[in-house]
């Protein structure tokens, strides 16, 4: 949307174009046409290689882009946990659990998972956002209950303990033992289409951002051997079956 208007377009900044000859031009932004505010297919440009169009993306550096992201998590932040927006803390958590510790703990997901509770409880999360309306899903953020806000945790540690430590080992590790183990293969085929996998500094912590597209059809998750059907409400992911579930998506698709 930032390229439809004309307040968010200056020169010397870096953007992509459209000409009238429908070819793709990237470049550095000499003259802005003058006009109206808003323009529904991009404001007009001149680039310094001489080429004409409209604007369809800007094209940010990394430090400007890590700074972006920031600026829109923090707002995030802020607001707290809704339909669109849920925060975790970490995505391994439970792969610290002795036999022991998992037999005796109050926590279902954990009991019943075992040291997979973590990553299908970000699974959840994921399926309830594409069943819904789409949102964003931080990993790296912790609730603080006593002052009723939510704090960078960071997943600096938890990436310590892949595979592949670092970003990109990160991401491997969300595809393949979150999103290859239990999604279907209309969603793990299109990964691209409907997830977004992005790393943002904040603070020295790095925080891991999914984004989600809403789905065009109904997902089911397949937790041990078992097709499970999560929605998003409000600021909660709930699993829906039998009468509600047929109702839910008559509505929905």
């Amino acid at each position: 949307m930032e390229n439809k208007y004309l307040k968010n377009i200056k020169v010397g900044m870096k953007v992509l174009i459209l000409t009238s000859q429908k070819k793709y031009s990237a470049g550095i932004v000499e003259e802005i046409a003058l006009g109206n505010q808003f323009n529904e297919g991009g404001i007009m440009v001149r680039l310094k290689n001489g080429d004409i169009g409209r604007v369809k993306k800007i094209i940010l550096n990394e430090l400007e882009q890590n700074a972006k992201f920031v600026e829109e998590i923090k707002k995030m932040m802020a607001s707290g946990e809704n339909l669109h927006t849920e925060f975790k803390a970490e995505a391994l958590w439970s792969i610290n659990y002795n036999n022991n510790q998992i037999k005796e703990s109050k926590s279902f997901e954990l009991r019943e998972y075992g040291h997979r509770a973590s990553k299908i409880i970000i699974a959840k999360s994921i399926a309830s956002f594409l069943n819904s309306d789409g949102g964003n899903l931080i990993i790296g953020i912790r609730e603080n209950k006593e002052e009723r806000k939510f704090d960078i945790f960071g997943i600096n540690e938890e990436m310590k303990k892949i595979r592949q430590p670092g970003t990109d080992g990160y991401k491997r590790m969300i595809i393949d033992e979150i999103l290859r183990t239990f999604f279907p293969a209309k969603i793990y085929n299109h990964i691209d289409y409907y997830i977004s996998i992005d790393f943002i500094k904040i603070e020295e912590k790095i925080v891991c951002w999914i984004r989600i597209k809403k789905s065009e059809s109904k997902v089911f998750l397949k937790i041990n051997d078992k097709d499970v059907f999560m929605i998003r409400t409000d600021s909660e992911n709930r699993t829906l079956d039998g009468e509600r579930l047929v109702d839910y998506c008559i509505k929905k698709w």
